[in-house]
C-alpha cells in the first residue's frame, strides 16, 4: 500500500473500534420497532445502518470513503436488507422515497467541499427533503458550538492504536487554528502520525475547515424545505451538540 492506502486503512479500523456508539440506540429508539426503509448518509463503514438492518429495517447507505465502506461486507453478510454504495452526498443523488434520512455522526460539520460551507450544508437539508417520503423523517445531530469556540492551546490525540495489518498511528487535533465569529468557520489542521509493522513512520498532515451552523439556522433549513421539528434535545446558550428529529410535512 501506498502511504495515503495505508492511512486511509489505519483510520477505517481504528475508527470502528474506539468512536463512541451512544448516538445508535438513540437513533434505533427514535425509529421505532415498525420496519421502515432508511437512508444513512455517509454511512461510513455502517456503524448506524448494521444496527438499523438488525432490526429488521430495509437500510440504505452510502459515503465516498471507499476504506470506510470495505470495512462493511464482513460486517453485514447476512443483513440481505442492508444495501450500500459509493457516492458523493454534494454532487451525486440520494434516491427517494424514504421513510427516513438520517443524518447523524455530525455530517454537516464534516463535509467535504471547496465551495461554500454553508450553502453545502443547506443543500444537506434540501437533499434530504428531495429524498424522503410525505410525512417520513430526517434524523440529525450537530454541533452546533452556540458558545464561542476556543481555537488554539496544545494539540492533542484523536485515536491511536494498531490495525490488524499490525500498522500503529495517531490521529492528531493540530495546536493553533483560528475562528472567526462572525462566519462561524474554523481553520485548523489535523495530522496522522502512521508506523508501518515493518516500516518507518510518516506523517500526513490535512488542512481542516468547518462551519459551525447555530440551532436557528438548522431549523431554518428544516422549515425552508417542508420539515418540522417534532422532537429535539434541550437548546440554551451552553449547548454544544444539537439533535433533532423532524417530519416533511405533507402540504
Amino acid at each position: 500500500m501506498n502511504q495515503n492506502t495505508l492511512t486511509q486503512y489505519w483510520y477505517a479500523y481504528i475508527y470502528d473500534q474506539q468512536v463512541m456508539q451512544d448516538d445508535v440506540e438513540h437513533i434505533i429508539a427514535m425509529v421505532g420497532s415498525s420496519p421502515l426503509n432508511i437512508l444513512e448518509v455517509a454511512c461510513g463503514s455502517g456503524r448506524i445502518s448494521i444496527p438499523l438492518a438488525q432490526k429488521g429495517h430495509v437500510v440504505t447507505g452510502f459515503d465516498v470513503d471507499e476504506a470506510m465502506l470495505a470495512r462493511i461486507p464482513k460486517k453485514a453478510r447476512e443483513h440481505s436488507n442492508f444495501n450500500y454504495f459509493k457516492a458523493d452526498a454534494l454532487i451525486d443523488g440520494w434516491g427517494t422515497g424514504f421513510d427516513v434520512v438520517v443524518l447523524s455522526g455530525n455530517v454537516l460539520v464534516n463535509i467535504v467541499t471547496d465551495g461554500d460551507y454553508k450553502q453545502a450544508q443547506e443543500l444537506f437539508i434540501k437533499k434530504a427533503s428531495d429524498a424522503v417520503k410525505q410525512n417520513g423523517y430526517v434524523y440529525l445531530d450537530f454541533t452546533c458550538m452556540l458558545g464561542e469556540p476556543q481555537p488554539g492551546g496544545e494539540e492533542y490525540t484523536i485515536f491511536e492504536g494498531i490495525d490488524d495489518f499490525g500498522t500503529h498511528g495517531k490521529f492528531i487535533m493540530g495546536s493553533g487554528g483560528s475562528y472567526d465569529s462572525q462566519t462561524r468557520i474554523a481553520h485548523g489542521t489535523r495530522r496522522y502520525e502512521i508506523t508501518p509493522k515493518d516500516g518507518e513512520m510518516f506523517s500526513i498532515t490535512k488542512e481542516v475547515v468547518k462551519h459551525f451552523p447555530t440551532h436557528e439556522q438548522v431549523v431554518s433549513w428544516l422549515v425552508k424545505y417542508g420539515f418540522e421539528v417534532e422532537w429535539q434535545n434541550p437548546i440554551s446558550e451552553e449547548t454544544f451538540h444539537a439533535i433533532i428529529w423532524a417530519r416533511k410535512n405533507d402540504w
